[in-house]
């Protein structure tokens, strides 16, 4: 009978204590573990959510990249006249006006891709400080309808009644009356030109598409001559006259202005540090950009250029490719690649990343030869520790230039 009334006691008050001290710290453990699965989660969700940003935006960087080129003048008929970009970092770029020493024939022709290399810079408004900025010519890198059109005139042959270019449509995606165009004979002294075809009594390089004639039209030749010329049109703007006979898109890092529109702020998950990416589209009307964010949390961007001198097999990569002509531009760029240092997700502070620098260009993560070695706490990168940066890399092989093609 006694030992079933000592079994009926109960528990007694230091061992009720040192039961809900065990509670305590079983539940202690799992909350600290579920905080730590929580943050986790939530830095897996930005970074794929950076991840799937950055794909886009730098997707339509390389196919503008793949683009340069396109429809782009290798010499003019005549001299003309023309301007580019009035907006900075861009201005440095521009080609209007540049002559050569080493070949007369292609001053004031455009270079179909070129790049300031490490930018000196005292307003991270405008652009990023030791960045590079990239300008590539062509007519798609354009946002308007007209830039994506193009079609073709042939010669008309005698004896035909009252004889005349003949122009080629499509079933689709047709230039329209307004479209503002330019025209390009491939071919001259039987070799390939890519010649801006300028009217010789009025000097007009540029009309609307139902007006292109004034412009020029390919010869009229008799039936015994067996010959036939073609002009490609190409289209480059909508109903804004033309500021230049091409398109132009510059690429560039710059942290947005507080006083900017709210769209192109940087995110609060981004570093302080840096910036977004933009494109900027060179305006025909003023030359001030019109600007397209593509990617944000932006540290940095080289550009890097893999080169082959004609006539030989002999590759390199160059940082500078300023020296060049349009015309050795044209023949020796086969690749452009981009760097872009930016960092998955937002801080983190149950992470540290290991390295002090990291290689924006060819080399081994951490340094980098031809392109930068970026150290973050000599460039006052804030909290640079508690981030995971990555540093994106865009190889785009311009299918418009000319390769090893001799002129």
């Amino acid at each position: 009978m006694s030992g079933i009334l000592r079994s009926n006691r109960g528990f007694t008050l230091v061992e009720m204590i040192i039961v809900m001290l065990i509670f305590v710290i079983v539940i202690g453990i799992t909350g600290d573990a579920f905080n730590r699965i929580v943050s986790k989660a939530l830095s897996l969700t930005k970074t794929a959510e950076s991840n799937i940003s950055g794909i886009v935006g730098l997707e339509l960087m390389r196919v503008d990249l793949e683009a340069t080129g396109y429809g782009l003048p290798w010499s003019f008929s005549q001299t003309i006249a023309y301007d580019e970009a009035a907006d900075a970092p861009g201005i440095a770029l521009n080609d209007d006006g540049r002559t050569y020493a080493s070949d007369a024939t292609q001053d004031n022709v455009p270079r179909p891709i070129m790049s300031t290399n490490n930018v000196v810079s005292a307003d991270q408004a405008v652009v990023f400080n030791s960045s590079d900025v990239l300008a590539v010519r062509g007519q798609s890198v354009a946002t308007n309808a007209a830039s994506k059109r193009w079609t073709y005139i042939e010669s008309a042959v005698l004896p035909n009644v009252n004889p005349a270019p003949v122009r080629y449509t499509w079933s689709g995606d047709n230039l329209v009356a307004a479209d503002r165009v330019i025209l390009i004979n491939p071919i001259a002294n039987l070799k390939p030109a890519n010649q801006l075809v300028v009217n010789s009594s009025t000097g007009s390089w540029t009309a609307p598409f139902n007006n292109y004639t004034t412009i020029g039209k390919p010869p009229v030749y008799n039936d015994a001559e067996k010959k036939s010329d073609a002009y490609i049109i190409y289209g480059v703007n909508g109903v804004t006259d033309l500021r230049m006979p091409f398109n132009r898109a510059d690429f560039y890092v710059r942290r947005p202005a507080s006083s900017e529109q709210g769209w192109v702020r940087l995110p609060q998950r981004c570093n302080t540090s840096t910036g977004v990416l933009f494109k900027g589209i060179v305006g025909h009307t003023s030359g001030v950009y019109d600007e397209l964010p593509l990617l944000e949390c932006v540290l940095d961007m080289q550009v890097v250029y893999e080169l082959r001198t004609a006539g030989t097999t002999m590759q390199t990569d160059s940082n500078d490719i300023s020296t060049l002509t349009p015309k050795e531009v044209r023949e020796q760029v086969k690749a452009v690649k981009v760097y872009i240092l930016t960092h998955d997700g937002g801080r983190d502070n149950n992470y540290t990343y290991p390295n002090a620098t990291i290689g924006v260009g060819p080399g081994d993560g951490i340094t980098s030869g031809t392109g930068r070695t970026y150290d973050f706490a000599a460039n006052g990168v804030a909290d640079w520790q508690n981030y995971r940066w990555r540093v994106y890399q865009i190889v785009a092989r311009p299918r418009n230039l000319t390769g090893s093609i001799s002129q």
